[in-house]
């Protein structure tokens, strides 16, 4: 006899990927990691915590972090909840939107999560499929109580102009998530949009922006009503102090973060142009990551496995329209340097 309700025996679990283990020195650009360590203020701020402090719970509300954050978009901190990652925040989403049977709708690729967090919530998911050049989202006119847009979108890289996106947002009838866990690298965001629709929640996160991937901290904005019914739904101490007090004293640092930001997309930009002239496919990205396809179609694991071997880490989607390329970081510039001598050598390869 089995224990386990049966969607959840049938499903698939979220794979994050390779991990280091041990001391092997490797070129890692499988988890969209910033390359650049966080600002000197969060090291400061680790150095200045009191232990004994860690005792007492911590602000179940988040309050000076989200302070922080509305003072920043010019937003009310009542529009705005924190949680452990951006990943919480999406699962806070459907439990407080979406009835079990009801359903969520997203186009693929995507973030994978979005079907994972569904079927964990007995929702029903539909999903349409992106055909390359993906440079047209489908949503169903009815049927959904939320969608779910990554935009830029996950694993490929591309954006949708916020002209388009504000015409989806307005012609839907339902709860529409911006998933903007990638903004910061991108040329425009949904942040007006958000003014404007007050069906719009923009969720982002300080992962990749704001190098405090270990920390984890994501945050939706959106009507004061709507944020209100997600607090009744969120653990009541989610975001732990240390977290608390490392995100505040990153958002104070604004100086730092546009600077690595300026490194990140001038590393991208270069990279894309070189590796083009070298015959790879590379979709236009407006994140930290691209999705690279090498000259030679339907070898996508193939050159998975040869960068592999190199100590080079990417990541490979076993699934349609995705699997003649992989996805990869965008590393320091010199990483970088390091993986395009890389791909002049393999340029044998798609030859054979």
């Amino acid at each position: 006899m089995s224990y386990v309700r049966q969607d959840i025996a049938s499903m698939k679990g979220y794979s994050p990927g390779l991990q280091p283990e041990g001391k092997d020195q490797i070129i890692k650009l499988n988890s969209n990691e910033n390359p650049y360590p966080p600002s000197p203020k969060v090291k400061k701020a680790l150095k200045n915590l009191v232990a004994a402090d860690l005792r007492l719970y911590p602000d179940p509300v988040c309050f000076e972090v989200r302070e922080k954050i509305a003072n920043l978009y010019g937003f009310s901190p009542t529009q705005i909840i924190c949680g452990n990652g951006s990943d919480e925040i999406l699962n806070i989403i459907i439990r407080t939107f979406v009835q079990p049977g009801e359903a969520i709708g997203f186009n693929e690729p995507t973030f994978p999560l979005y079907r994972i967090l569904g079927v964990l919530q007995g929702s029903k998911v539909i999903s349409q499929p992106l055909i390359d050049p993906f440079d047209h989202p489908c949503v169903p006119a009815s049927g959904l109580k939320v969608f779910f847009l990554a935009n830029p979108n996950s694993p490929v890289g591309f954006g949708y102009p916020m002209s388009l996106v504000g015409k989806l947002v307005r012609d839907f009838k339902g709860i529409f998530v911006v998933d903007e866990a990638y903004a910061e690298f991108a040329s425009e965001n949904a942040l007006q949009i958000l003014r404007e629709f007050e069906n719009t929640i923009v969720v982002r996160t300080m992962s990749k922006s704001y190098s405090l991937a270990g920390a984890r901290l994501g945050y939706a904005i959106g009507s004061e009503k709507w944020i209100s019914e997600m607090f009744k739904v969120k653990d009541p101490f989610n975001v732990n102090q240390l977290t608390q007090t490392l995100v505040i004293s990153a958002l104070d640092d604004q100086d730092y973060f546009k600077r690595n930001i300026a490194k990140i997309i001038a590393t991208r930009d270069w990279f894309t142009q070189e590796a083009g002239l070298l015959g790879y496919k590379i979709f236009p990205s407006q994140a930290n990551f691209i999705f690279i396809q090498p000259p030679q179609k339907g070898r996508g694991s193939k050159f998975y496995e040869l960068l592999l071997a190199q100590k080079i880490w990417t990541r490979f989607y076993d699934s349609d329209g995705l699997r003649d390329g992989v996805r990869m970081t965008i590393g320091s510039r010199g990483e970088m340097e390091v993986v395009m001598g890389v791909l002049k050598d393999l340029l044998g390869e798609w030859k054979a």
